[in-house]
């Protein structure tokens, strides 16, 4: 006869193990770094209560370094028949990335006629994917597919002190093998 004992304690060594190692799975969560910014980034900003609108792309390489260029579709100051002026320029910085996905964006924003201003961004990681890119030195990494960010200081490019944010969505890498 086969005592139902010898499989109780084997049974509840297994289950207590199963259990184990899906809680510690569970618990852990994919880290963001500098290599989450990567690639190329579509931006759209939106100042106040659509006052303006921005157009804008953004590259991060990954190592913490980002450029871009942007046109701003903003109210010309003093028209009294809506008139609008577009606005060019250039912008360069620096970026940190905190291990939950959010983050600070340091940049030099140089208007077309060469004047320059310091902006600082805070954002959020909204989406993300397991991204390989064949480009870079780190092969696979967490990636931001969306990004939302606030600009701190006001807008040196449309004046009024307005309010600005930004979607960053990220563009699709193409990649042609030898």
């Amino acid at each position: 006869m086969i005592s139902n004992k010898r499989f109780v304690i084997p049974a509840l060594c297994i289950l207590t193990g199963l259990l184990a190692v899906s809680t510690a799975n569970a618990q852990s969560q994919p880290c963001y770094t500098l290599a989450s910014l990567q690639g190329s980034y579509a931006a759209i900003g939106n100042y106040g209560a659509n006052v303006a609108i921005a157009l804008a792309t953004r590259n991060y390489d990954g190592n913490g370094n980002l450029t871009g260029a942007y046109i701003v579709n903003e109210p010309t100051a003093g028209s009294a028949t809506g008139a609008r002026t577009l606005t060019t320029g250039l912008q360069a910085g620096t970026y940190t990335v905190n291990c939950n996905g959010t983050g600070k964006i340091y940049r030099i924003v140089t208007l077309a006629d060469g004047s320059k201003a310091n902006q600082v961004d805070d954002f959020v990681i909204t989406k993300s994917a397991m991204v390989q890119n064949y480009q870079l030195p780190f092969p696979t990494a967490l990636v931001a597919m969306t990004i939302i960010d606030a600009q701190e200081v006001p807008s040196a490019i449309v004046s009024g002190g307005i309010f600005l944010t930004r979607t960053l969505t990220r563009l699709a890498d193409v990649y042609f093998p030898y």
